[in-house]
């Protein structure tokens, strides 16, 4: 290990901290440190042993306490109950770094112990601990570097069941509707699926969580909207899309299942007699970094129209958070049971419900393979 003092300096935001030491060759360098935040200035003047791989700190030492990293515990690795899934390399450390994020400093004190045990609700360490990057100016849950940090945001669901979640659901659903009327199955994602991706976020990029449990879900609107939205496409719309939509209103099953407005075949307002259920997850999420990568960004944000999209543009990587190889529980119904052995073009509501879902896709960029689902094994 090298060795050198630590400078620790107030700002207008904090705390800023540097290693002065003497290279090698005998000149005096310093290191600024980034990798981690410093609350006073009681460690300024210390002698520090520190280690840095390619002019990146990877340890810093002071009278013989470890200050960086808190602790060699890697979050798959926590005592949970339930063990956490990870993202992408697993040789890549956690983008959670408590000191780098604007969480109040009583909760930015308990550093050690949030290292420790994990932040057990996805939704909150992603949305508020995120963690800011000084050096890109941004809050970033996903860093590459040749030289220099390299993480990613892992989830830890901590000791939720999820699988009861989901089984809790149906069971809401059986209470509401009737056990004989609700129909339930499972399929899982074949690729994955992106959900909220425009969503308000910190980041430039947003997944849609549940606000409480913070695991991805599958609203019931989303749904329905899908499989609506498939109804009119390949049946009605079969021959001619034009006005594919005007047919089916006029359709007097469509308009049971789906409702429908004045211009219809009831002639007045009607609400749907189907049910469409938030879908959960029946095993723990698995969450995977994604990549768009816009090539022409001068060309999109030039109103005048006067840039060309030519391949001089530098292109700028995008990164968003998706969902892969994880198994929800659909439930659909209704309260008269009557709706749900009613068929268009020779289908049921649940026969065109599953179709939807592993034909059409459910999310975003389903036209470039995003959001299919497949029967579970």
């Amino acid at each position: 290990m090298e060795k050198g003092t630590l400078i620790v300096v107030a700002t207008q935001k904090g705390f800023a901290a540097k290693i002065a030491f003497v290279r090698k060759d005998g000149k005096p360098s310093e290191l600024p440190i980034s990798v981690m935040a410093f609350k006073d200035a009681s460690l300024n003047g210390k002698t520090c042993d520190f280690e840095r791989d390619g002019g990146r700190l990877t340890k810093i030492v002071v009278d013989g306490t470890q200050l960086y990293p808190l602790a060699n515990i890697p979050l798959t690795a926590r005592s949970s109950g339930v063990p956490s899934p990870v993202t992408g390399n697993t040789g890549v450390s956690d983008s959670m770094e408590i000191r780098a994020t604007f969480l109040p400093k009583d909760v930015q004190d308990l550093e050690l112990q949030i290292h420790k045990t994990g932040i057990d609700n996805f939704a909150l360490k992603l949305n508020k601990a995120a963690r800011y990057d000084d050096k890109m100016g941004k809050f970033q849950f996903f860093k590459r570097e040749r030289k220099g940090e390299n993480y990613e945001i892992k989830p830890f669901y901590g000791s939720l069941d999820i699988p009861a979640i989901a089984e809790r659901q149906r069971s809401v659903a059986k209470q509401l509707l009737g056990s004989n009327n609700l129909f339930s199955f499972n399929l899982a994602i074949d690729w994955r699926l992106i959900q909220g991706l425009g969503h308000e976020s910190v980041y430039e990029t947003s997944i849609s969580l549940h606000h409480v449990y913070g695991i991805p879900f599958l609203t019931a609107s989303s749904i329905k909207g899908m499989v609506r939205g498939w109804v009119i496409n390949e049946f009605f719309g079969k021959d001619d899309l034009k006005k594919a939509e005007d047919r089916a209103l006029m359709d007097k099953t469509f308009c049971d299942w789906f409702g429908c407005g004045e211009k219809s075949f009831y002639k007045s307002a009607r609400q749907g007699n189907i049910t469409f259920i938030d879908a959960f997850p029946v095993t723990a999420p698995v969450i995977e970094v994604d990549v768009m990568n816009p090539h022409y960004g001068p060309y999109y944000a030039d109103a005048s129209g006067r840039t060309p999209p030519a391949d001089y543009h530098n292109p700028v990587p995008v990164h968003f958070l998706t969902v892969a190889k994880t198994a929800f529980l659909f439930s659909i119904g209704s309260h008269n049971p009557t709706f749900l052995i009613e068929q268009i073009g020779e289908k049921t509501i649940v026969q065109w419900f599953k179709e939807a879902l592993t034909s059409h896709g459910l999310g975003a960029k389903t036209a470039v393979g995003y959001g299919y689902f497949k029967e579970t094994q």
